[in-house]
């Protein structure tokens, strides 16, 4: 059996083993998902291997009409798309942020870690620099994003994890070779040429300017600031990033440190706070998350 219509199975049987502690049952796409809902959550998510076991547990007979069950996921370029998937019952995301990842970047955690981290800096200094870095990495991020969008739609199994910053990415000029990277991309597929990539892409870029957060893969973005972060600093301080400095950088390091910077009140102007919150009143009295004091 395949290993998503398992996985979906297997959600659906210990769905049915917890009804009776009348708790929801809430799936997200991973563990570090998990770690990051457990801040906020009334219950204690089940982590998945992606988001196509909770599309089928969601759609299943079983599990269908049932109350108190809910999946959320990273939208990722449905959003773009427009994907009929999006409309299944009981599901959750964020209509502007394609993951989770995106979500932390669009918030001021980023702001906060670069105070802390760069304590000896003004506040107002930190945060300029978290703004040009987050823009770079975010513009960088959206031209590999029109290569990962037309690989889901066209399905030509293009294999990103042969992808190497420095090859593609010139630290110096924050400047990306489109044409080396749709090379690479390209390379070892006898269906398809560098060059079909390229007036793909350019078509894709007609419908969808550059620019757009929903282009951008989350760990794109925390992966080219990782590479990125010594030059924009450079720029903005006339100075090398500082040595003690330095470990942030790191894409795992760096994701964990948004997650825990992460607060409340960032997440209460999401859009999937507000889906959370309608599916909580039609699924009365199931809770995803707590109530938590406000700032007015």
């Amino acid at each position: 059996m395949a290993p998503v219509l398992t996985q979906a199975k297997e959600l659906i049987s210990e769905c049915i083993l917890r009804r009776h502690t009348g708790q929801p049952f809430v799936m997200v796409e991973g563990k570090t998902d998990r770690a990051l809902w457990l801040e906020y959550a009334a219950c204690d998510p089940i982590p998945t291997q992606g988001k196509e076991p909770i599309l089928k547990a969601l759609d299943s007979f079983i599990l269908r009409e049932a109350p108190g069950i809910a999946g959320i996921i990273d939208a990722d370029y449905w959003l773009l798309s427009e994907a009929d998937a999006l409309a299944t019952p009981n599901l959750l995301f964020d209509d502007c942020c394609p993951d989770m990842e995106m979500i932390l970047l669009g918030s001021p955690a980023l702001k906060k870690v670069l105070r802390h981290e760069l304590h000896t800096l003004k506040s107002a200094d930190a945060h300029a620099f978290a703004e040009s870095l987050t823009q770079n990495s975010q513009r960088l991020a959206a031209e590999i994003g029109y290569f990962r969008w037309l690989n889901e739609t066209e399905r030509y199994g293009l294999n990103f994890k042969v992808l190497c910053l420095p090859e593609f990415v010139d630290s110096e000029t924050l400047t990306l070779d489109r044409e080396w990277l749709a090379r690479r991309l390209a390379g070892g597929k006898a269906d398809v040429s560098s060059e079909t990539l390229l007036m793909a892409v350019a078509t894709l870029r007609e419908t969808q300017p550059p620019g757009a957060i929903q282009l951008c893969r989350g760990k794109d973005v925390l992966a080219i600031m990782a590479y990125i972060a010594p030059r924009v600093y450079q720029q903005h301080f006339d100075d090398a990033l500082p040595e003690s400095a330095r470990e942030l950088f790191d894409e795992a390091r760096l994701a964990k440190e948004l997650r825990k910077a992460y607060e409340y009140i960032y997440f209460v102007d999401t859009s999937l706070y507000q889906r959370i919150r309608d599916w909580q009143c039609a699924n009365h009295p199931y809770r995803i998350i707590r109530d938590f004091p406000v700032p007015g």
